[in-house]
């Protein structure tokens, strides 16, 4: 069956608060005022001070949704899409993906910061990793390039079960993953 979105994929997951339905293509225009917003922009991995227009957030999201699952997120309540999550399968080498190992990394942005510290990071993560650990069969999934000074991403990913096992020597961000057996030890 041929899927007809931007975003390669009809799947939908759903927490208690948020949906996470595939991204479409308008949601772009959404997502740009937050995109050059310097406090948004500082947890960024990239150049915080590059200027981000239409164009590239779509390159950006057609790069990601060729390479796995682009969700929008959003806030059930009030139906506003206030962020994107991607389950995307590896690209980076110094992940070290031995032969037939599943490896995925998984971006997060919540968009709107009026939605920032109300846990939905968490819910969001929880979701994507029981969706790549259980269905998917992903064996390890990867925060990478998260800024360092970007505490809330890293209590995030700590939170959630991820381990600290990187600091990226170019740019000095951090990298986090989490095995199938380690989330599954911590899920009841």
């Amino acid at each position: 069956m041929k899927i007809n979105n931007f975003s390669g994929h009809d799947i939908q997951l759903e927490t208690e608060r948020l949906m996470l339905r595939p991204l479409q293509r308008n949601d772009f225009r959404i997502a740009l005022p937050f995109y050059n917003d310097p406090e948004f922009k500082a947890g960024m991995e990239g150049n915080p001070d590059m200027f981000i227009d239409l164009n590239q957030l779509e390159r950006i999201g057609e790069f990601m949704a060729k390479r796995g699952y682009l969700f929008a997120v959003v806030e059930k309540n009030s139906e506003r899409v206030i962020g994107e999550v991607c389950l995307e399968w590896m690209n980076l080498t110094r992940a070290k993906v031995q032969p037939g190992e599943k490896v995925m990394r998984s971006p997060i942005g919540i968009w709107d910061k009026s939605c920032w510290r109300k846990g939905y990071g968490k819910e969001i993560l929880q979701k994507i990793m029981e969706y790549a650990f259980n269905t998917i069969g992903a064996d390890r999934l990867c925060g990478m390039d998260i800024a360092a000074e970007n505490v809330r991403s890293r209590k995030l990913f700590e939170s959630c079960g991820y381990k600290y096992v990187r600091t990226v020597a170019d740019d000095g961000c951090v990298d986090y993953e989490i095995t199938r057996e380690e989330y599954y030890e911590q899920t009841p």
